[in-house]
């Protein structure tokens, strides 16, 4: 686990909320504070979709972050900052493969319950923290190291720039 600062909070908020950055990712679950709380997010509810949807879900259970972002970007804007909000992000499924495929990682992806990336805005300043989590407990932090830097790489790569706390 490793907690980055966000230097560029209006550039961030812009690469989350406007552009494609974090479309990939699931939103596990999300609470903006505004005039009231909203809090939305968590696993898909596959009897709202029609059996043609329901096919072309898949075995997926949450929502994306690209189906997310425009109710959260109606939150967000406007002329008053929120006073807080969290988003807690996970890595999808096929990335996750990807991830352990490419890094030659001998981990059976239905034993991790997630790479999760946990976004806060307090106080005018945005964190994320990473996180790892496996169904069973695990002595190896290979995993955990492995997505603590590629959280870093995914950072640099989108020219988001952080700073290790």
């Amino acid at each position: 686990m490793i907690a980055l600062n966000i230097a560029d909070v209006r550039d961030f908020m812009s690469k989350m909320l406007v552009h494609g950055t974090f479309d990939k990712f699931y939103l596990c679950e999300a609470l903006v504070e505004t005039f009231t709380s909203f809090q939305f997010g968590g696993p898909l509810h596959k009897d709202y979709y029609s059996a043609g949807e329901q096919e072309a879900l898949g075995d997926r259970e949450l929502t994306l972050w690209q189906e997310m972002k425009p109710f959260a970007y109606e939150l967000i804007r406007g002329k008053k900052l929120p006073i807080s909000f969290k988003f807690v992000f996970a890595l999808s499924d096929e990335n996750l493969r990807w991830l352990l495929d490419h890094n030659h990682l001998k981990i059976d992806p239905s034993d991790v319950s997630g790479l999760f990336l946990n976004i806060r805005y307090e106080n005018k300043k945005v964190t994320c923290i990473t996180g790892t989590s496996f169904k069973t407990f695990v002595m190896d932090k290979t995993l955990e190291r492995l997505w603590d830097a590629t959280t870093v790489q995914f950072m640099k790569q989108n020219q988001i720039a952080v700073e290790e706390l």
